[in-house]
């Protein structure tokens, strides 16, 4: 009698000519907000209106900026149980690094901006004995209201979407960051890029007694390797040996660092888990199209070349 068990791994092996592959038509995703185009003269800054006295106005100036770090689930609200985890290759609970930019006070009013997850979403609110309360204007799906303070150098709050999105509430605690562009920034060893979007499947029977059988399903994830952390598209013009052997996960990683450089926020939720664990990356545009170099923009040209015909590499677990 045939025993049948099913069970989902991730095999030693890259799969064979045999093997079904899902997402068969080879695609690059490009972010909008991220296509080459010529350089456009960014749009001037509001400038902060100046307060009543030069305390005051030291106060508002120590809390106008950036204040950076995860956005969390509160699961004193509410918990949701929304984590993705890929077998062994990849866990996320669902947090985002977050930038809540207030841009400018004018006595207890408040205007500001927040990026997360490929968003921008502009703000405005008031300030009552320390405690700020804004909101973001509604025509999104995402959209909410922030309530924090500041202690010390930390934002500390809590934020509460208007719609039953899948996280409505979440926290933060948040630290004072400034970015700057550094096109000689090299990622770190923080987390391994998985693509879970991307994987084959292939079915693999074995015998292991007689008239007994044991079926399961190989999964395996295109992913990328330890090459990510020697390249740099930013200050180095590529060329074409540089990248026509590499993996497809490799170049994606190499050519979205460009982007990450730029403080450009990910919507592509593998490629924005594998960014918000670099310490130096803050999230700060959803459009950076005209803020690529020269050098850069011939280097993306270069990559996506390559990108669409690569050969897709799979991460592997074992049995």
């Amino acid at each position: 009698m045939k025993k049948t068990v099913f069970i989902i791994i991730i095999t030693l092996l890259t799969i064979g000519c045999n093997s079904e592959i899902k997402d068969s038509e080879s695609k690059i995703e490009i972010e909008k907000g991220t296509e080459v185009t010529e350089q456009e003269a960014p749009e001037p800054n509001e400038e902060v209106l100046e307060t009543d006295t030069p305390e005051s106005q030291e106060k508002t100036d120590s809390i106008i900026g950036s204040w950076v770090g995860y956005f969390k689930e509160d699961t004193k609200e509410d918990y949701t149980d929304k984590a993705v985890q890929v077998d062994g290759a990849v866990y996320w609970n669902r947090d985002n690094k977050i930038n809540i930019s207030i841009d400018k006070i004018t006595d207890s009013l408040v205007f500001g901006h927040s990026v997360v997850a490929g968003n921008n979403r502009p703000f405005k609110g008031v300030v009552i004995d320390g405690v700020f309360s804004v909101k973001e204007p509604g025509d999104d799906k995402y959209d909410g209201e922030f309530k924090f303070k500041i202690s010390g150098n930390k934002l500390i709050g809590k934020w509460t979407a208007y719609k039953d999105i899948n996280i409505k509430h979440r926290k933060y605690e948040l630290e004072k960051r400034q970015f700057s562009y550094n096109p000689d920034i090299m990622l770190e060893r923080a987390r391994q890029y998985v693509n879970w979007n991307t994987y084959t499947e292939e079915k693999i029977t074995e015998e292991y007694g007689e008239g007994q059988f044991e079926e399961w399903i190989s999964k395996e994830f295109a992913f990328a390797t330890d090459l990510i952390y020697t390249m740099n598209a930013s200050n180095t013009l590529l060329k074409k040996e540089d990248v026509e052997n590499l993996k497809k996960g490799d170049i994606t990683i190499v050519r979205n660092t460009i982007y990450a450089r730029h403080g450009y926020s990910f919507k592509n939720r593998p490629l924005r888990i594998f960014f918000d664990a670099q310490s130096w990356y803050i999230p700060v545009h959803a459009d950076i199209k005209s803020d690529f170099t020269d050098l850069e923009k011939e280097n993306i040209q270069l990559l996506l070349r390559y990108e669409k015909n690569a050969k897709e590499y799979y991460d592997y677990f074992g049995r």
